[in-house]
């Protein structure tokens, strides 16, 4: 039993700790800045943003910079520069669906939205993960110049996801480059 704590122990102090956000937050090597909520979470120091309140798997908000010549995970399509907004969101709802992890993967919406005061759009979808819960997500991504930038927000559909939808829309509202794109 003193072997197992002594283990747990040190796998916890080797982790990336979760410190709490609240506030403007800025990230220069990313190019963005956001107005993250009050008492939430943000895992790690990574240049990738994943914030939490109740636990990432029961919600989540995450800001990726994703450069358009890189492979996606889950889908052979690409995303190009010079694509429009909703086909920039079509290849990264193909990439959801193809994703291995979730399963009744339906798309609610795919609509333009304004992003960072660029066009961006709104993909809206559900899936169910590996444990069977039934989640809903929102995704809102911009292209500027060489990167995809997007903004989603994962929860647990039944009470987590209405819970905190105002939320990432404040997030969304707040999002703005640092540096003119």
């Amino acid at each position: 039993m003193k072997k197992l704590l002594a283990v747990a122990v040190i796998l916890a102090a080797g982790c990336a700790p979760w410190t709490q956000v609240g506030g403007v937050y800025k990230s220069e090597s990313q190019n963005y800045c956001v107005d993250l909520p009050q008492g939430w979470m943000r895992w790690g120091e990574s240049e990738h943003l994943l914030i939490s309140r109740d636990g990432v798997l029961l919600q989540n908000i995450q800001i990726v910079r994703h450069n358009v010549k890189d492979p996606l995970k889950h889908t052979k399509r690409k995303l190009a520069k010079d694509m429009l907004p909703q086909e920039a969101a079509e290849v990264l709802l193909d990439n959801a669906t193809s994703n291995p992890g979730s399963t009744d993967f339906r798309v609610l919406e795919n609509s333009p939205v304004p992003i960072g005061g660029l066009p961006g759009f709104k993909a809206t979808y559900t899936y169910r993960n590996r444990d069977g819960l039934k989640c809903k997500s929102v995704c809102c991504g911009v292209l500027a110049g060489e990167y995809l930038f997007a903004i989603t927000y994962n929860a647990a559909e039944r009470y987590y996801f209405d819970k905190d939808i105002e939320t990432f829309w404040k997030i969304v509202q707040s999002f703005a480059f640092v540096k003119a794109v």
